[in-house]
């Protein structure tokens, strides 16, 4: 279970690296760096809001996936079942970034999104299901 959970961390290290590189970029082009001190003022190009946006994104549905593998290993629930769940999460969170980074599709942006979120509610599902002599 530590290698989806870890997965998802250096995804999360990764955006956060491509955000902070285009935030450069910006500046060298002639953005205005007091922006990112304040977040006030004219916004940056898009290309920096898209990074900027997915990273804050990584710290909001991801909380909800890092919950349930912690849970399920205090649990000791690690199943093949979680486990395949958790790796198809990550990878479908990796695409999800892949697009929102590149080409920034709406609409295959938000199948990705759609995706990732049905498998997380799959692996909470299966959690509470794992667990339900436990919770009667």
């Amino acid at each position: 279970m530590l290698l989806p959970l870890f997965g998802q961390v250096l995804l999360t290290f990764y955006v956060g690296v491509v955000a902070r590189l285009r935030r450069e970029r910006a500046v060298k082009e002639g953005f205005n760096w007091r922006y990112f001190k304040t977040f006030e003022g004219e916004k940056p190009p898009r290309y920096v809001l898209q990074a900027d946006q997915h990273l804050v994104n990584l710290f909001e549905a991801p909380v909800l996936f890092f919950a349930a593998g912690i849970l399920s290993i205090t649990l000791e629930k690690v199943d093949v079942v979680i486990f395949t769940l958790s790796i198809l999460y990550v990878i479908s969170r990796i695409w999800h970034a892949k697009i929102t980074l590149t080409n920034n599709r709406l609409l295959w942006r938000a199948r990705a999104f759609i995706l990732s979120c049905w498998i997380l509610l799959a692996i909470w599902i299966w959690l509470i299901i794992s667990n339900l002599k436990n919770i009667i």
